[in-house]
């Protein structure tokens, strides 16, 4: 159940009122003794606007929507083990959580002298990593995560879930991610170098879609060590990548981009987002299935680019705009429940092998008054 106030936990509305900014779903979150914590910042995307060079155009193949989902979502492509206890259970999930600190040493982090940080070498990304556990007895469905809590049975998919400009990936694991986790996921949350915090910039941007490749691969042998909380428990191959705002933006040249494609991807959700062709192209792009989520009363982040995007890119793809609301408060009320049913009936699909719930979004989006739905191939 998302939270009663629509701007609890998401930094700046479209208004530009301050709103209260919530302590971590853990009363703190988890640190590994040997790094560092994620710093604390305002959250979501209050501030982006892409109404400059990277809003460039991408030719595509142009798609008609139709009313159900398309004929290649018919099969089953599961990518957990063969009976493995995380593909059959939905839902009941708790919440556990830790952090990791990775470098990537290859590449550098510009300058940003408007906000006093100098250049580095390396790229420094902290990463809130949220996982299942098994609640206990008598605890709330929606009880806040635990530190460093022991992982539920089985091994479950990654979703790497990008933050928009100003937030951070403390923030969008406790507002975003949660309710993924309670279905069965490991969501993990980057912040990124300079698009995050107080004076974040969209311009680091190119710059993040290697960086959502890197967290990939360095969560993946990370996740093996033993003493981590996920070792023996995370299906790193079976993954999806999601975000909101700058993020969606990041998530999808990560996806489609002709410059920065991740073969990995198995699914993609975009939140109030936009192709950005900063370099390359999306012509062409791999069929990787798209959800596709977006307000209609959005004033940072126009609906247009959604339904641009619906059209450009190929493959399997499914675009709910949700009615009356805006770019952060899409998350929470009414809305922000039919997002949380619909990611996760598109995840349940193209990760674990159940199309059940996606075969039914339709119906379910049309009774629940609040949202429109269209399916294209």
């Amino acid at each position: 159940m998302r939270a009663a106030d629509p701007l609890a936990g998401i930094g700046r509305g479209e208004a530009g009122t301050p709103p209260r900014v919530p302590r971590d779903a853990a009363g703190g979150i988890s640190v590994d003794r040997s790094l560092g914590r994620v710093s604390r910042g305002p959250a979501l995307a209050g501030v982006f606007t892409l109404t400059f060079v990277l809003l460039t155009g991408c030719s595509g193949d142009q798609a008609r929507p139709t009313a159900t989902a398309s004929a290649t979502a018919a099969s089953a492509r599961g990518c957990l083990p063969a009976g493995d206890p995380a593909a059959s259970v939905h839902g009941g999930f708790g919440i556990g959580q830790t952090q990791v600190t990775f470098v990537d040493h290859s590449r550098p982090t510009g300058a940003a002298p408007d906000r006093d940080l100098a250049g580095k070498p390396d790229r420094t990304i902290p990463v809130v990593v949220s996982y299942p556990i098994i609640p206990a007895a008598d605890a709330a469905p929606a009880a806040p995560a635990i530190a460093g809590a022991a992982s539920a049975p089985g091994r479950f998919p990654l979703v790497v879930l990008s933050h928009g400009v100003t937030s951070d990936g403390t923030v969008a694991a406790n507002v975003i991610a949660a309710p993924l986790v309670r279905q069965g996921y490991v969501v993990a949350t980057p912040t990124f170098p300079l698009s995050s915090g107080p004076g974040g910039t969209i311009f680091d941007l190119p710059n993040q879609p290697a960086d959502v490749s890197f967290v990939i691969t360095s969560l993946s042998a990370w996740s093996t060590t033993a003493g981590t909380p996920l070792a023996g428990h995370l299906q790193a191959s079976c993954l999806a990548i999601a975000g909101h705002s700058l993020g969606a933006a990041t998530t999808l040249a990560a996806a489609y981009l002709s410059c920065c494609r991740d073969p990995r991807v198995k699914a993609v959700v975009s939140m109030a987002g936009v192709i950005a062709a900063f370099k390359g192209t999306f012509a062409g792009n791999p069929p990787t299935p798209l959800l596709i989520l977006h307000g209609d009363q959005d004033q940072t982040v126009p609906l247009d680019k959604s339904a641009e995007m619906f059209r450009t890119l190929r493959g399997p793809r499914y675009f709910l705009t949700l009615r009356g609301a805006g770019h952060s408060t899409m998350f929470f009320e009414q809305a922000g429940q039919t997002l949380d049913q619909s990611v996760t009936a598109f995840l349940d699909a193209y990760l674990k092998g159940d199309f059940s719930a996606l075969h039914a979004l339709p119906g379910d989006v049309r009774r629940s008054g609040v949202a429109t739905y269209q399916a294209a191939s």
